[in-house]
């Protein structure tokens, strides 16, 4: 779900139905959407009937729309920055600070790269998203919906993501998103469906309970009545009175952008299983509008924010109460951090073997509200004075107060990355924000010689503003990733998960992807995996060291995996002369086996042919 890049001029808004200004505040109101289906399923009985039933029809991909028209009309390519607009000299940007961020207390997988349950299709990318509950997490991706054991990782049960919105007519659902309410002891979810067609569906769901494994009300709205527009990126918000769903609509059997929309439905309603009264509010110039999520049981304004323009350093912030939208202060705030580029739709960020991965766009990745203030994350483009193309990407974590203010922020980012250096890129970040105001970034890293990894960062609510501790890499890639889609782009992405556990409301979680070892060669030959860490709740693990295994005589492709569980990393692989029996198994390995290293140590191997 790319865009191109916006001019730095703002986007007139136009609002769906009766627009109103009070002082500099810009209002709109929406009108009220019928509810197409709806219906009670339970996740254990869905999961017995898809075992059970075998195989299922495979259903292609989702394809992708284009970026968002600037408002001359004109598309500027993705990759190339637009120059930016004279601003105030930035504010210092502390990228990293001196100390280290802490070590996870829990480290575990969440779901590999596996076929949809049913059937041999695998997807992406998986659109990394979790929640944490009182004793479960749940990781609904693009191929399954899984429910774990939060002590243990343990997968308590599976459906695919097409069984479980099934009963609401959905039959190609993408973009899953999952909250769990602390306060009504709710998981919250949505999604969308059937992109391209005037069939497009608007889905979003709620437990009866806060089991995951019990019964859900799921309910489906048409993206538009008319059929003329279909529905992208839903994005999930909410506060205790109100749930909000953004989407940007595009035009039906192209994929061109039109505007964006926000659906808003009465939390009461949604509990009581009557379907949360939607109305849609429909607003002209906005894109990736991203609902709060609140932690407040007596907030009663859900704040909405949105990043506008990358080389204007410029944001909006909104404010939802009841079905009523505010654009606070009626225009763009500048973020003092100063400009930045969005990476654009082009393959990007390195890998070792080659290959660049789509690093995604600028959209803002969560938002959170918490004592008062809201802060939210993105992918950025730096440095923002390049007229080509981007030379590293960082991921910026953004405070603003209820006004919209900025209040402090920083960059996690490498200022000597380049493409081909081995310095780190961040990307996909996400962010949840504790009761004692700590934060947690989680984001994927990538450098030139090594894997995509999983990785965090942490500050302390008692830090110095704007600082940010080191980087930490929570789980190690395992191989190079190639799985290229119909539109020749290495996806990645599209978003990721950090989570405050309910249990404590100190402890953070976050979901991360990270490489796997590749299957076979070519174009879809790449494995994504995804990877929970926990900080606090508990004595810090001891980072895994790399016990390098016994090798020789192993088959490639056993020795590979041998180093991956080993928490090291293949290196160089030479193939050399060798008698038939020794052909494509291991001759000698360099380190010596039983030695132990750091982890992530390459591990060189000489292989028969």
């Amino acid at each position: 779900m790319t865009r191109a890049l916006l001019a730095a001029a703002a986007v007139a808004l136009m609002g769906s139905a009766a627009q109103a200004s009070t002082g500099n505040d810009v209002t709109y109101r929406g009108a009220r959407v019928r509810v197409a289906a709806a219906a009670v399923v339970d996740f254990r009985a869905l999961a017995r009937h898809e075992r059970a039933e075998g195989p299922a029809a495979e259903t292609e991909e989702a394809p992708e729309p284009e970026g968002k028209e600037d408002p001359d009309d004109v598309v500027q390519p993705n990759v190339h920055f637009t120059v930016p607009s004279p601003l105030v000299a930035p504010v210092s940007v502390t990228r990293t600070a001196s100390f280290p961020s802490p070590y996870v207390s829990g480290s575990y997988a969440a779901q590999p790269d596996l076929p949809a349950v049913g059937t041999t299709k695998t997807e992406t990318p998986p659109d990394t998203n979790g929640a944490v509950g009182r004793d479960k997490l749940m990781v609904p991706l693009n191929s399954n919906y899984v429910i774990q054991r939060k002590s243990d990782g343990a997968v308590l049960s599976r459906v695919s993501m097409t069984a479980f919105w099934a009963a609401v007519g959905a039959d190609n659902p993408f973009d899953p998103r999952v909250e769990y309410d602390p306060y009504s002891d709710r998981w919250l979810v949505s999604a969308a469906d059937n992109p391209l067609l005037s069939s497009s569906l608007i889905l979003y769901g709620i437990s009866d309970t806060a089991d995951p494994l019990g019964s859900w009300h799921l309910h489906a709205l048409h993206s538009d009545e008319t059929g003329a527009t279909w529905a992208d990126f839903p994005t999930l918000g909410f506060n205790q009175s109100t749930v909000a769903i953004g989407v940007n609509m595009f035009g039906a059997s192209s994929r061109e952008y039109v505007r964006g929309r926000l659906i808003v439905l009465d939390y009461a309603s949604l509990r009581d299983g009557t379907g949360g009264n939607p109305v849609g509010i429909d607003l002209s110039g906005t894109f990736a509008l991203m609902p709060a999520v609140t932690y407040s049981p007596t907030e009663p304004t859900l704040y909405c924010v949105e990043q506008l323009d990358g080389p204007s350093a410029t944001y909006r912030f909104w404010a939802l109460n009841g079905a009523t939208l505010t654009l606070v202060g009626g225009a763009p705030r500048t973020n003092p951090l100063g400009p930045f580029g969005s990476p654009g739709g082009t393959d990007l960020a390195p890998q070792q073997g080659g290959f660049a991965i789509s690093a995604g766009d600028d959209r803002i990745g969560s938002a959170v509200f918490r004592n008062g203030h809201v802060y939210y994350s993105q992918t950025i483009g730096m440095p923002f004075t390049a007229p080509g193309f981007a030379l590293r990407t960082a991921v910026q974590w953004v405070e603003v107060d209820r006004n919209g203010a900025f209040v402090q922020g920083g960059r996690i980012d490498d200022p000597l990355a380049l493409p081909w250096n081995g310095r780190h890129w961040y990307a996909f970040g996400s962010l949840a924000v504790n009761a004692r105001n700590d934060v947690l970034v989680g984001f994927s890293e990538f450098e030139s010689d090594d894997y995509a990894d999983a990785g965090y960062a942490f500050r302390s609510g008692s830090d110095p503003p704007g600082t940010m501790g080191a980087p930490v890499t929570l789980k190690d890639g395992e191989g190079t990733y190639v799985k290229r889609r119909e539109d020749e782009r290495n996806r990645w992405g599209d978003y990721s998960a950090t989570q405050v556990d309910p249990s404590d409301d100190l402890t953070l979680w976050t979901i991360q992807e990270y490489a796997r070892i590749p299957v076979g060669n070519g174009d879809l030959s790449g494995r994504w995996g995804t990877w929970w860490g926990r900080v606090g709740g508990g004595s810090p693990l001891s980072p895994p060291r790399c016990v390098v295994p016994k090798l020789v005589g192993k088959t490639l492709d056993r020795a590979w995996h041998r180093i991956a569980a080993a928490h090291c990393r293949l290196g160089d692989v030479r193939r050399v002369k060798a008698a038939e029996r020794q052909r494509g198994r291991v001759l000698r390995q360099s380190p010596r086996p039983g030695s132990s290293r750091p982890s992530d140590t390459k591990v060189d191997l000489r292989v028969g042919r």
